[in-house]
């Protein structure tokens, strides 16, 4: 085992770490050995435990390579039971079943590693704590809720709202347009007005760019409309980072606010939930009081997070199994609707009760071609999928790119996009117009490197700008510039007050200062001259996961010319959704709908909490 371990490395079929780990523990047992390097391998994967199933079904490493598969089962030397062997492994020094501290637990059929189990069973543990009904004003929180709500007609935002008021946490997930921002503000108005004394609410994403446009939400004037100008003391003044909440350093990740010093909050809200894995939301339970309200939003759809554990899928779960009777009394109560069709179908489902789903979609109407485009991604319809190849989708264009030539094609036509933008540059419009027309399009790629990456692609499209002489280089500060290029801040900076995501264009101002402008809250433009700047990029392309979060007018999404396992339906599910009006994709239709069936071995799928 050893030796094809190695073998593996070298190939790059695995990790070193994943080689080293498994020698660590293991020692000698060729199995132990083999279970500790998939686990240590899936786990950078994204997977928080490997089931039973994934060994019997030998999908080691998530491997389509059956001549590696054949290796392994050649060096095991015997067909294995797996149920048995595992079990013989707890009898190892570096395996337990949780009760004490060892590199990888074995539980309930399930193999992880030890950080990834006791993360695990300390969020069961907070959600179950934590599952308990607040002591409820019937009357009031109907008050609240009708006047938020005056319509008759069912509102599942109102449910949603109502879930907030009754419980410590809550979870709503909805797709994009479902009204999610508008539930956050009708959230803060509801539990501000639902207490009789000082509330502290704070507002809270996992990226700065998330959380830059909840700063942006918090602004509205509906709060003028329902507060009291006493009440209004209450609204959270800005909203942060969950690094920037948690205190976490760079280096160490460790938590400055921790079960030893928790938040002074009464309320967390925190968007863009999806974002979050099964570590961070660890921290974030451990970091709060059993009395501060927990309120998570997100898409479960979307990108999972970087690292291990996709929370919001696992949640979602939960969803299909309705709320229990009190749970629906309760809501029955204050909303004044009827829930005839929920049944509460699993007895030891205490999560339930604290979901919400928002379906109603107030941004696409049914027959949106994007709408209609995202569902066939998360449905795999492929009679629609196919429809996309014709341009049968309304306001969906495909541009299939197979060759040298039709990738210089794609430049020429995504250039093309940006003509009114360089006409209000040339015009020298005030730069609200200027910012506005290159917010209009936005170019969206699912890698960073290579011919379709983003860093390729805005090489290109900057040198196909020069040759079209639309652009002009000019040297400063020792870099190339040209008035009109755009760029992405990649750090944030208090001092400049510019965070991670911040999108400015350069220009000259009256004095001859090469500058860079952001428009910033309240329509204000701040400009910075480039000699302060630092930690930026060219933005005319940037990562599906960058924009996670946001939304743009027309959208251009870029596919790679490979396929991966890092392509799937939840990447170009997020791509595709982040276009309000139009979407033009370029790529080769077989790269795209292997990554809507991707064939890599779903793991993680009956992973739930």
């Amino acid at each position: 085992m050893i030796k094809l371990l190695k073998t593996a490395v070298i190939k790059k079929n695995i990790r070193p770490i994943d080689f080293y780990f498994s020698q660590l523990v293991a020692k000698k047992n060729s199995i132990l050995m083999l279970v500790a390097a998939c686990i240590s391998y899936e786990t950078n994967n994204g997977y928080t435990f490997l089931p039973i199933e994934y060994f019997e079904k030998n999908y080691f490493f998530s491997s389509t390579n059956k001549k590696f598969i054949e290796k392994i089962l050649i060096t095991l030397e015997k067909k294995i039971n797996w149920s048995v062997e595992l079990v013989k492994l707890l009898k190892h020094t570096s395996v337990s079943n949780g009760s004490h501290p060892t590199p990888i637990v074995l539980f309930n059929k399930k193999i992880y590693l030890y950080k990834m189990w006791k993360a695990e069973s300390n969020i069961l543990k907070y959600l179950y704590d934590k599952n308990k009904n607040n002591k409820i004003d019937y009357k009031k929180c109907s008050k609240i809720l009708d006047n938020l709500f005056p319509k008759n007609i069912k509102n599942i935002q109102k449910i949603a709202v109502a879930l907030t008021l009754i419980n410590n946490i809550t979870f709503i997930m909805g797709g994009p347009g479902t009204g999610k921002t508008t539930t956050i503000l009708k959230i803060i108005i509801a539990l501000i007005k639902n207490t009789s004394k000082e509330i502290k609410i704070q507002l809270s994403a996992p990226t700065g760019k998330a959380a830059i446009r909840l700063n942006e939400v918090i602004k509205n004037n509906i709060f003028d409309y329902y507060l009291l100008q006493k009440e209004k003391n209450y609204l959270p003044s800005s909203a942060i980072t969950i690094h920037q909440l948690l205190g976490i350093q760079k280096i160490s990740q460790k938590s400055f606010f921790n079960k030893n010093k928790l938040l002074d909050i009464d309320v967390l809200i925190i968007d863009e939930t999806s974002m979050i894995d099964l570590l961070m939301m660890e921290k974030i339970f451990h970091a709060v009081s059993k009395n501060t309200k927990l309120i998570f939003i997100g898409d479960h759809n979307q990108l999972c997070p970087i690292e291990s554990g996709s929370i919001l899928k696992k949640i979602f779960y939960y969803a299909n199994y309705g709320y229990n009777n009190k749970t629906l009394s309760i809501l029955e109560k204050i909303t004044k609707y009827k829930f005839l069709n929920k049944i509460y179908k699993m007895e030891n489902n205490f999560i339930g009760n604290n979901i919400c789903i928002l379906k109603k979609n107030y941004r696409f109407n049914k027959n949106s071609g994007i709408y209609i485009l995202s569902n066939a991604i998360y449905n795999e319809n492929k009679e629609t999928i196919n429809s996309l190849f014709t341009n049968s989708i309304k306001n969906v264009f495909f541009h299939e790119i197979n060759n040298m030539k039709e990738y210089q094609k794609m430049i020429k036509k995504i250039t093309l996009y940006y003509n009114i933008f360089w006409e209000k540059i040339n015009k020298k419009s005030n730069m609200h117009e200027i910012i506005e027309s290159f917010q209009n399009h936005q170019i969206l790629c699912m890698l960073n490197d290579g011919l379709f990456g983003v860093n390729m692609l805005n090489k290109q499209l900057e040198e196909y700008m020069y040759q079209k002489k639309i652009i002009q280089y000019f040297y400063a500060d020792n870099q190339l510039w040209y008035i009109g290029k755009p760029i992405m801040i990649t750090s944030n900076n208090k001092t400049l007050d510019l965070f991670n995501g911040n999108i400015g264009i350069t220009n000259i101002n009256n004095k001859g200062v090469i500058q860079v402008s952001f428009l910033k809250e309240k329509n204000i433009i701040q400009n910075i001259p480039i000699n302060i700047l630092k930690n930026y990029k060219t933005a005319w392309a940037l990562t599906v996961h960058k924009a996670q979060g946001s939304e743009f007018m027309n959208t251009s999404l870029v596919l790679p010319n490979f396929y991966s396992d890092f392509l799937n339906k939840d990447i170009l599910y997020t791509g595709v959704t982040r276009s309000r009006k139009t979407l033009n994709i370029f790529s080769n239709k077989d790269i795209f709908i292997k990554t809507i069936f991707n064939n890599r071995k779903k793991i993680d799928s009956i992973n739930y909490l």
